[in-house]
């Protein structure tokens, strides 16, 4: 007996020592860093040329005309890719996370799948100098971790600096919706959808170009953003993030986006945009999301497809470099059902010959290993050769270039093929001036962000775009010191306007705040654990407040007046509750100060619904993916919006 109890003890040590070592491999990643280290060079020296300083990124002593930024960009390209090894191009195809103090269980999800594979590593070993950011960090240490990343691809063979992406980053903390974060020290602003409720594409433009300020100092050069996508289909999720259903409005609103970010030209103190979601992802069949497999339908059944494209052509005519498609198949639009990644009519007919796109074209992430809705019969290999043939030139949170580098020397694709997309990346990062300056300042980061200016002028937006939906009552605007009861606002916020109680029946009036409706999870559709956990991220088709919310919004109005709040990032069925309210308030991801300065009358609200609010689910069942604000009796229309004065 005790033979067998040493015996299991020596097992779970061995055991336990195992899981340590590989925890440790997967979190600190000793190995990958040895190697990344070992296959770095010295840092660039200057050298001088007819009185000016420059940057010997290869190191062979001379002034290359890709080190020369006196020289057209189209030049110094060429001199660069003629530089490179099919590795090193291959590598600029790719553009996989790099994770900055992210949420503990994502850094786990990710550090998995990148089975102990440090940044260092692709950088070094694969050649890859495109990353998009995850994480919670501060702007400070964002900055400093870039910049040491800036300086390991400092030292490859070529030193091709980096281009690191974002998501938004500029939401309130109870804002951030699908790939919309709030990260704390940067101002802050309403949604896409809130600008759009603000109908005011100069005060868009001036958060443009305030977000690139923010965003250059931390260390990013490319937004992944814009969504462009028309809010046609009011169950369908990402609603959050566009500029609602109307496709002038939109195209007016993307095009004043891409001036904040980018300014006239690309420049050193640009950021450039990447606009998605192309050609168009509102017409989710049913409003389900092709993040996951149960919505990979896009569907058209007004015949409305061209609608979807104004913003796109708008952004196209205006500098689009960047462009990103979308998951989901256009179901019957194409000789075959594929996802856009795939399809070549979508992304070679349509974008480049028909619309005359000639910048990079980059996948939504994980198209190859994930989401491959349409070509899941296919093999890796297979699903990068039928996207390179589609028109894909750089791949999203992939970072394995190996797989097309064997399909060049196979003779597969042509090394001019991959030529082709490589000059568009290349071109990008030497109009934005990276080769020059890759490095931030870190001590200047927090001179650069979240200054007052900055904060006023996003109060302002925030407060913009809030809508006055009804007011039957004249209700509001709440007198001073008003009596309140808050339900989903911060108590010690709304006490710097009125009253707080701590009952309703104590109020004059009841504040009750609705986040965006969410009744449950829409279905995976397969059976992916990735799947099932991204499943969790978005809500079912059911627009309707639950009865729970609807009994409880009814209890504060028997006994008090009731004031309805309802953040609208996503439609919602609105027809009980306005029965129930006194006044009825739709936001758009904003702050609480922001609301209650609408509510007690020390802003006039001016904002107008981006798109229509239904009267009912079975209206919402009834219209038609593909066509704006097709409810036949919509409870509030397109553009409805009231205001004090």
């Amino acid at each position: 007996m005790k033979t067998i109890i040493k015996l299991v003890v020596r097992v779970l040590i061995i055991a336990v020592v195992v899981a340590a070592l590989y925890a440790a491999n997967l979190f600190l990643k000793p190995i990958s860093k040895m190697k990344a280290s070992l296959a770095q060079s010295s840092i660039a020296p200057s050298i001088r040329a007819d009185g000016e300083a420059f940057r010997d990124l290869n190191r062979n002593g001379s002034l290359d005309p890709y080190e020369d930024y006196r020289i057209a960009t189209a030049d110094r390209v060429e001199d660069l890719l003629s530089q490179m090894t099919l590795e090193e191009k291959v590598g600029q195809m790719f553009h996989p996370p790099v994770l900055v103090e992210p949420d503990p269980l994502f850094r786990v999800f990710l550090e998995a799948m990148n089975a102990g594979t440090a940044i260092e590593e692709l950088i070094t070993r694969k050649s890859l100098t495109h990353f998009n950011f995850y994480g919670g960090a501060s702007p400070e240490n964002i900055a400093k971790r870039l910049n040491e990343l800036q300086q390991v691809a400092e030292r490859t063979r070529l030193g091709i600096p980096l281009s690191i992406s974002s998501d938004p980053v500029h939401e309130v903390p109870r804002g951030g919706g699908i790939a919309s974060f709030t990260l704390s020290g940067v101002s802050k602003w309403p949604s896409q959808l809130g600008f759009a409720a603000g109908r005011d594409a100069s005060m868009l433009e001036a958060f443009g170009k305030i977000a690139a300020a923010e965003y250059r100092a931390m260390g990013f050069t490319t937004a992944l953003h814009p969504m462009s996508d028309m809010a046609t289909e009011p169950r369908w999720a990402r609603n959050f993030g566009t500029f609602g259903s109307n496709a002038a409005l939109s195209a007016e609103m993307t095009v004043a986006y891409m001036k904040g970010f980018q300014g006239e030209s690309l420049s050193n103190r640009s950021v450039m945009t990447m606009v998605k979601h192309f050609p168009g992802g509102g017409p989710q069949l049913d409003g389900l999301d092709p993040h996951l497999k149960s919505g990979e339908s896009q569907v058209y059944p007004g015949n409305n497809f061209d609608y979807h494209l104004a913003p796109f052509i708008a952004a196209i005519e205006n500098d689009m470099r960047v462009v990103m498609p979308y998951y989901g198949i256009p179901t019957g639009q194409t000789d075959e059902d594929v996802a856009m990644a795939f399809n070549r009519y979508i992304l070679t007919d349509l974008l480049r010959d028909e619309l005359g796109f000639e910048g990079v074209i980059c996948t939504d992430w994980g198209v190859i290993t994930g989401r491959i809705w349409g070509v899941e019969p296919l093999t890796v290999e297979e699903r990068y050769l039928k996207s390179i043939e589609a028109g894909v030139d750089q791949y999203g949170g992939e970072s394995e270039p190996e797989y097309i580098v064997d399909l060049v020397n196979q003779g597969v694709i042509s090394e001019v093929r991959i030529d082709e997309s490589v000059r568009r990346i290349l071109k990008n990062k030497f109009d934005l001036g990276l080769f020059e300056s890759p490095f931030v300042d870190e001590t200047a980061v927090e001179e650069a962000v979240n200054l007052p200016q900055y904060v006023a002028l996003g109060m302002t937006a925030q407060r913009n775009a809030v809508v006055l939906l009804d007011n039957g009552s004249s209700a509001l605007p709440l007198a001073a010191e008003t009596r309140i009861f808050v339900d989903g606002l911060e108590p010690s916020v709304a006490a710097n306007y009125g009253t707080v109680v701590d009952t309703p029946e104590q109020a004059d009036v009841v504040l009750l705040f609705l986040n965006t409706v969410f009744n449950g999870n829409q279905p995976a559709g397969t059976d992916s654990t990735f799947d099932q956990m991204m499943a969790t991220r978005f809500p079912d088709t059911n627009l309707a407040f639950s009865d729970e919310i609807l009994a409880k919004a009814a209890s504060y109005s028997d006994v008090s007046q009731l004031v309805t709040l309802v953040d609208l990032n996503r439609p919602a069925v609105l027809t009980e509750l306005k029965g129930m309210s006194g006044a009825l308030v739709g936001t758009f991801g904003v702050s609480d100060e922001a609301m209650l300065d609408i509510l007690f009358g020390k802003h006039n609200p001016v904002g107008k619904l981006p798109f229509e609010l239904p009267s009912s689910m079975a209206e919402v069942e009834a219209q038609l993916e593909d066509v704006p604000d097709d409810t036949a009796n919509p409870l509030f229309p397109y553009g409805w919006g009231l205001s004090y004065q």
